[in-house]
């Protein structure tokens, strides 16, 4: 192998500078990047480990791909506090038994992952034999966590803090919440909270006018957090900026989430999905997110999709998929009953199926642009209960 000569190099460098891109596949499954300066990357380290009290004792969880935003904060805030970071290898997050395991001998004190990885480690975890007292956080975010299980989980983790991260990848994090005991049969979806210490949201209308307390609306974010832009996307960047004159030539810059929400009367945040998951079928609109919550707040539901077909008259069709969790039994008719009774008929995905496992993106989100190619193929026809 051809020995190559070590030149010094002293780049010129401020904070302002790009330090990485993270892809992401977007509404359109495009990649796309999104670049963050060292500035942003430090502030939302120097924010996680004031807001989680991370110091040089913990130990924590990293299972992450590097592309995907949440390992910026098991990398980043870990090393600013001195912690040490545990790299999970994917055989053990693949094997949620193997991975308690890796929890009790490592004495891990703070996880962060996605609700999926969570979920399987409390139903196949066999978490009554290990001893996992050395958790005292329990971080998630990505995608909404099924109430019922969070509750089951908060339940066989009884010395740990748990909290909902919010934070679309173009600002790092927005908002968290402490997650309160829940109590039996509350499984109303869980809102996402306030924001960290120096930021600013906003949550406006179509005409991007502030919408009232206790309306929804899309948020808008301002941070040091935030990404200086998509690489090589300004027709991009021009949709997800929205600038808010000043005074004089002076404006503030806020990045369109694409998220809607609601402010609470307690100032909590809740959401209520992404714009882009808002459908028209049947002549009616659809947020298939809202859908999803319902559909996942069944106690034998593991996981949930719905999504949107298109149909042979150029509108959408919406249908709907869930895995069963291991040990239940769950008929279609059962599930439709439960639906029935949270949704307007018209919002009640048809046909819906019940999966061994759901395809899953790289970062281990439910990839709902497979189910909806697989189904556009498949022949109308009502399923069977």
């Amino acid at each position: 192998m051809q020995a190559h000569p070590i030149v010094a190099h002293d780049p010129d460098l401020v904070e302002m500078d790009l330090a990485y891109v993270l892809y992401t596949s977007g509404s359109t499954g495009t990649p796309k990047g999104v670049m963050h300066s060292h500035r942003s990357a430090l502030a939302f380290a120097r924010v996680a480990a004031d807001t989680y009290g991370f110091t040089g004792d913990d130990r924590m969880s990293n299972h992450a791909p590097l592309h995907f935003d949440l390992s910026t904060m098991d990398y980043f805030s870990s090393a600013l506090a001195g912690a040490t970071t545990v790299i999970i290898p994917d055989a053990h997050t693949r094997l949620p038994a193997s991975y308690a395991t890796l929890i009790e001998t490592e004495r891990l004190t703070v996880l962060y992952a996605v609700p999926l990885a969570l979920t399987h480690l409390l139903l196949h975890g066999a978490l009554e034999k290990r001893d996992l007292s050395s958790v005292r956080w329990v971080l998630f975010g990505g995608e909404p966590f099924p109430t019922h299980h969070l509750r089951a989980l908060m339940a066989a983790l009884p010395g740990a803090r748990f909290s909902n991260v919010y934070g679309p990848t173009e600002v790092n994090g927005v908002t968290s919440w402490i997650v309160p005991p829940l109590a039996a049969g509350e499984d109303a979806p869980i809102p996402i909270g306030q924001p960290y210490a120096n930021v600013e949201t906003r949550i406006v209308d179509a005409a991007d006018q502030a919408v009232a307390d206790g309306e929804p609306g899309e948020l808008l974010v301002r941070t040091p957090t935030m990404m200086r832009g998509y690489w090589g996307r300004p027709d991009l960047d021009a949709r997800a900026l929205w600038s808010r004159p000043v005074f004089g030539h002076l404006s503030d810059t806020y990045h369109r989430t694409g998220d809607l929400v609601r402010r609470r009367a307690d100032g909590m945040l809740e959401f209520h999905g992404r714009k882009d998951r808002q459908v028209k079928a049947r002549g009616y609109r659809i947020e298939l997110d809202e859908v999803e919550v319902v559909m996942g707040a069944h106690a034998s539901v593991e996981s949930a999709a719905a999504f949107a077909v298109p149909d042979e008259d150029g509108s959408v069709h919406v249908e709907g998929a869930v895995t069963v969790r291991a040990g239940h039994t769950l008929t279609l008719a059962a599930l439709r009953e439960h639906l029935a009774a949270a949704l307007p008929r018209y919002a009640i995905p048809e046909p819906l199926e019940l999966l061994d496992a759901m395809p899953r993106t790289s970062t281990g989100k439910i990839d709902r642009r497979a189910l909806a190619r697989r189904r556009e193929t498949a022949p109308r026809h009502k399923d069977s209960t």
